[in-house]
């Protein structure tokens, strides 16, 4: 038994191994294990050595997409958010209560500014932390990286290779 799909209108009941065309009345029930379809379906078993390399590879895929998309994430958030990261930084370095650096630029700064720095800063961190996961989203949609991931359950057939999945959906 390979699957079945049953029509409602005529209570029939059709070889889904045998017959790939299925009429949009027809209900889709869950696939069968590939061990009742003997590989025709999705292609022989691969053995357990096998197996267990290319799931080593998937995860080992997937773990360098998932760096290649935190490297990218890292990237987009600092070069949004450095301009109030520099005024809080000036401002906390500034002001007597804080630090009292004796740097150069703290000689421009009296306390007032220093406040008014780091007030400032955090109100321009807000709209551009929304700003900057806006752009790392859609970063993410154009160059495509979560179609990239990969199932570790690939590594168990032999054909299948590289899955690209078309059913991912942006919530962005």
């Amino acid at each position: 038994m390979c699957g079945v799909d049953v029509d409602l209108d005529d209570d029939g009941v059709q070889d889904e191994c045998e017959v790939e065309e299925v009429s949009r009345d027809a209900v889709r029930l869950l696939a069968p294990p590939p061990a009742e379809c003997d590989g025709e379906a999705w292609g022989s078993r691969r053995g357990h050595v096998v197996c267990a390399l290319c799931g080593l590879m998937l995860a080992l895929w997937n773990v360098g997409v998932g760096v290649a998309c935190g490297t990218l994430l890292c990237v987009v958030f600092m070069l949004v958010l450095t301009p109030p990261t520099l005024l809080l930084y000036t401002g906390f370095l500034c002001h007597t209560r804080v630090l009292a650096s004796p740097s150069p630029l703290c000689s421009y700064l009296d306390d007032n500014s220093c406040s008014a720095l780091i007030i400032l800063g955090f109100v321009m961190m807000s709209p551009l932390v929304v700003v900057a996961a806006a752009t790392f989203c859609s970063l993410l949609r154009r160059f495509r990286l979560l179609q990239l991931f990969q199932p570790i359950s690939a590594a168990r057939y032999r054909g299948r290779g590289f899955v690209w999945r078309r059913d991912i959906r942006a919530w962005v």
